[in-house]
């Protein structure tokens, strides 16, 4: 907890200080948050499909308060009164059908669904788990707390 409170204090930092390096130092921790969840989920077919969907819902949620929003004072003063109440519900739904995209995916064009899960299904591990694992891994030593020993500058035996 006390890394990822320096991580978005760090990130905080950046925006107020240099925003155009934002993108490149968020990657990180993006990344080690969508590593959490292809862990939690899997890390397969059902996983990919988890964080697809939910990025998906939650992009689209933000841009449609976006498009609602009549000025950006209204939108940033909308967004901290719903924050709490309604980002916090929809993200909770969005979980929800995140959890159970096959069916979404599936009823969302008929009968195209049902072919384009079919053809994820048999293609996922030969086509993507690869070049997924790769981008999500690459930084990685194999695990997500850094290393003890290393950290309060002990050397390993």
């Amino acid at each position: 907890m006390k890394r990822r409170g320096r991580e978005f204090k760090s990130l905080g930092q950046t925006l107020a200080t240099e925003p155009k390096k934002l993108p490149q130092a968020s990657l990180p921790i993006i990344r080690r948050s969508l590593r959490t969840v292809w862990d939690a989920r899997g890390g397969g077919l059902f996983a990919c499909g988890y964080v697809v969907t939910f990025v998906w819902l939650e992009v689209a949620m933000f841009i449609e308060d976006i498009l609602a929003a009549d000025s950006v004072s209204a939108f940033f003063g909308a967004q901290l009164v719903e924050m709490l109440f309604r980002y916090l519900g929809e993200s909770f739904r969005n979980m929800i059908v995140a959890l159970i995209w096959p069916v979404y995916l599936v009823t969302f064009a008929p009968p195209w669904g049902a072919v384009a899960f079919g053809f994820a299904y048999l293609g996922f591990d030969k086509l993507a788990r690869g070049p997924i694992e790769a981008w999500l891994f690459d930084d990685d030593d194999g695990s997500d707390e850094p290393d003890t020993a290393a950290s309060n500058g002990q050397k390993e035996n």
